[in-house]
């Protein structure tokens, strides 16, 4: 298609009367499941985006795209998603720069080493070719840790990234050829619910009238929920990033390490290296302002795990919104609490993993009624209604434990 009428699309301002369903959010779960409703024969769609295409979550993260999890059940979807972005490309007819880089977990501590013996042989039981390496191992294959804190080994599996704004616009070509409107710089203000469940959308630009609503505004999804009645216990919590100047290639894989904090470094396809520690601390509620506090504490920690980067220099930081559950797994599907109110939130940092994924599942029952087995690990109504949020951990291992 022509980039005028991809331009036509995006400046659409005519507001639409009734929709068959209006999708809030229009990050990479309002976008995916547009299509994927698309495909499955549902016309007449509205998607309404409080920003532009891509401004939450979707446009503020790295984009790993990893089937190495912590526990047996996500690693199944982990991989069914990977394979979903295998194929995007070709669906879509879009290189959205999928690409495996290598994805690498960095052991501290022997009680970690212990705890990664039982799930690197889980991952070869279902078929993830994931490596424990010794120490010595670790730093031929991750030489960037040469000079820094101590490890005891590392995971390390072939997973990939993905480039989010590349992975948008694809779906925002595909979708600007079919019966779906994108309403962008639109809020919603009221949820309308009648005796039989929904019944429309206010928004700053008019009424829709709808008996479908799907929830996929990510850190915002719990405004969105309060508007509607319906009670979920997501929390939005800021995750920082900052990126360096351009260096020589020389990390071959995406690190995390989880102790004594969790933090994480990568090198792009142009030589910078984004990175992260997470505030402990962090508290909850909408915030994508950056922060000095965040930049020292990234500066020393990394610097520690890896003296080679001491020399970078930052050149840029942002903020980002993660919607995070109790059990830090999405809600995904219809909910008991108001009929017509479908669930598509709670990413927990996974959204660009999970999303695309989930959305061809999530299709599949709005339009024929029945529900894939693997949505039942992201049943909303999990909860009990009165639950809270959960807290911060300061073991991030601990939240996997029990399952």
């Amino acid at each position: 298609m022509t980039r005028g009428a991809l331009a036509a699309f995006l400046a659409r301002t005519d507001m639409p009367v009734t929709a068959e369903v209006v999708i809030v959010g229009g990050g990479i779960g309002g976008l995916a499941i547009a299509r994927e409703l698309l495909a499955q024969g549902m016309r007449d769609l509205v998607i309404v985006e409080r920003g532009y295409p891509g401004s939450g979550a979707t446009g503020r993260n790295v984009a790993r795209i990893r089937a190495m999890q912590l526990t047996e059940a996500l690693t199944h979807v982990a991989r069914a998603c990977q394979d979903k972005y295998d194929r995007m490309g070709d669906e879509l007819d879009f290189n959205v720069l999928f690409y495996r880089l290598g994805y690498a977990w960095v052991l501290y501590e022997a009680e970690e080493l212990e705890r990664m013996r039982d799930i690197v042989a889980m991952h070869h039981r279902i078929g993830v070719r994931s490596a424990l390496l010794s120490p010595d191992d670790t730093l031929r294959r991750l030489p960037v840790l040469r000079g820094g804190d101590p490890v005891v080994g590392a995971v390390l599996n072939d997973d990939a990234i993905v480039h989010h704004d590349a992975v948008v616009w694809a779906h925002l070509e595909h979708l600007a050829r079919r019966p779906v409107r994108l309403l962008a710089g639109t809020t919603v203000r009221a949820i309308e619910v009648g005796d039989h469940g929904v019944e429309a959308v206010e928004t700053d630009r008019g009424r829709i009238e709808t008996r479908t609503v799907v929830n996929a505004a990510g850190g915002w999804s719990g405004e969105l929920n309060s508007l509607a009645r319906v009670v979920a216990p997501n929390r939005p919590l800021r995750r920082e990033v900052l990126v360096t100047a351009p260096l020589r290639r020389s990390i071959d894989a995406a690190i995390t390490f989880y102790r004594p904090t969790e933090g994480w470094f990568n090198q792009t396809l142009r030589g910078e290296v984004v990175m992260g520690v997470v505030d402990p601390d962090e508290p909850n509620g909408i915030d994508q302002s950056s922060s000095a506090a965040f930049l020292r504490r990234t500066a020393s920690l990394v610097t520690r795990k890896a003296p080679a980067l001491a020399d970078a220099t930052v050149i840029r930081q942002w903020a980002g919104m993660y919607d995070v559950s109790p059990d830090h797994l999405p809600l995904v599907g219809p909910t008991r609490q108001l009929d017509g109110w479908w669930q598509a939130n709670g990413w927990s940092g996974r959204g660009m993993l999970l999303a695309p994924y989930l959305a061809e599942l999530l299709a599949t029952r709005m339009t024929t009624g029945a529900s894939p087995s693997r949505l039942e690990m992201f049943d909303p109504d999990r909860f009990d209604p009165a639950a809270k949020a959960a807290g911060h951990e300061q073991d991030y291992y601990a939240r996997y434990a029990a399952r």
